[in-house]
């Protein structure tokens, strides 16, 4: 098996999901998000929990493999570990985001019983658009262009963890880069230095725990292969799209070239006074073509 004599990886979306999304996990998921989202106490977490069925690892629906929990009487929040990166996650987190706040108000209900909707996002790329943002984990609200300090609503709020970027800038947020360095090395986490941090002790055992278990490894294995099954095809599919945009170029460049040069050959007959005939017939352009080159 790929994984023995060595801790599952956590960035595998299965074990990450095993980690923070399994009922009994709860202390575990709730150390994650206050490592995150610092600036609201947790007072309760309830995870939501759906049984993953074998057949779920060789898909890629969304919401599957993501982790969602209800935060207290007024906040839900949804973690996802992103490993592929489809150039769309902008526009899919605030897909997510929204599916997830409209669920939370009922037919019969008040917009104001709407509940606060949370998403943290761990991604295994940097995301283009943030490349210039020199930290590792970013925060998003809906704010005013020139006054900044207003928040619209802090019923949005997005949590992005760029996980390549963590070595680079970490140091910020001690607690959090415990986190971080758990789910990118968890090999390197040793349980002094997380001496007296209860949820990444918890966290550690566990994933020690379903290392050792030959199905979770199993598992894990076959999401992983899923993933790299799809990457490959995309990639062949990206190289065949361009093999074909080339030949296509270079066809149409042909024709352009062909056609630039029979116009040029119609204006030197013209400027050595040909009949208008015996150039048609010599370049096979029409009357009218051959009257715009005067």
């Amino acid at each position: 098996m790929i994984y023995i004599g060595r801790l599952l990886d956590p960035k595998n979306d299965y074990i990450f999901k095993r980690i923070f999304g399994f009922i009994g996990n709860e202390e575990i998921t709730k150390g994650l998000i206050s490592s995150i989202i610092d600036d609201i106490e947790i007072k309760s977490i309830q995870l939501d929990c759906k049984e993953i069925l074998e057949r779920d690892l060789h898909d890629d629906k969304m919401g599957i493999l993501d982790v969602r929990a209800i935060l207290g009487n007024s906040m839900q929040c949804n973690i996802e570990m992103q490993m592929i990166d489809r150039k769309n996650i902008e526009d899919r987190i605030l897909y997510y985001w929204s599916c997830l706040y409209s669920k939370s108000l009922k037919v019969s209900d008040d917009y104001l019983s709407s509940k606060k909707t949370i998403i943290i996002l761990f991604t295994n790329y940097e995301i283009n658009n943030l490349k210039k943002l020199e930290k590792y984990m970013s925060r998003w609200h809906i704010r005013e262009d020139q006054y900044a300090n207003y928040i619209l609503t802090q019923k949005l709020d997005i949590a992005i963890i760029e996980i390549p970027k963590y070595k680079k800038y970490k140091g910020n947020n001690r607690k959090l880069d415990a986190w971080v360095k758990f789910i990118d090395e968890p090999e390197e986490v040793n349980m002094e230095e997380i001496k007296g941090d209860k949820a990444l002790e918890e966290a550690k055992k566990l994933l020690e725990h379903i290392s050792e278990d030959e199905y979770e490894q199993e598992l894990a294995f076959k999401r992983d292969l899923f993933l790299k099954d799809k990457i490959a095809i995309e990639a062949a599919g990206y190289d065949k799209g361009l093999e074909e945009g080339i030949k296509q170029g270079v066809q149409q460049g042909i024709q352009i070239g062909t056609q630039k040069g029979i116009t040029e050959i119609a204006k030197r007959m013209l400027a050595q006074n040909k009949d208008i005939e015996f150039i048609i017939e010599c370049t096979g352009l029409t009357k009218e073509e051959i009257e715009n080159l005067r």
